[in-house]
């Protein structure tokens, strides 16, 4: 897979979460793994707790679960709502 539809389907799958505390949840962990990442030049994987890495599978478990999809205009809508608050 090359670099770019890595990206893609990151975007796609960040795209398809609904629950915003998984979200953030999310988003919080990878911004801890580039600063870790940065100061270590490690994994950042192995740099994760245990707690950490079943979040990390049960986000992308989530991800991949089309009863939990929604679509791309129904996460536009909702993150209007939420940029509105």
């Amino acid at each position: 897979m090359t670099q770019l539809e890595i990206k893609t389907n990151f975007h796609k799958l960040i795209d398809e979460i609904e629950d915003q505390n998984e979200l953030t949840k999310l988003y919080e962990y990878f911004i801890a793994l580039k600063q870790n990442f940065e100061k270590s030049g490690s994994d950042w994987w192995d740099e994760l707790s245990e707690e950490q890495k079943r979040n990390f599978d049960i986000a992308i478990e989530q991800c991949n679960d089309p009863s939990k999809q929604i679509s791309h205009e129904e996460v536009m809508r909702e993150s209007k709502k939420w940029l509105k608050k």
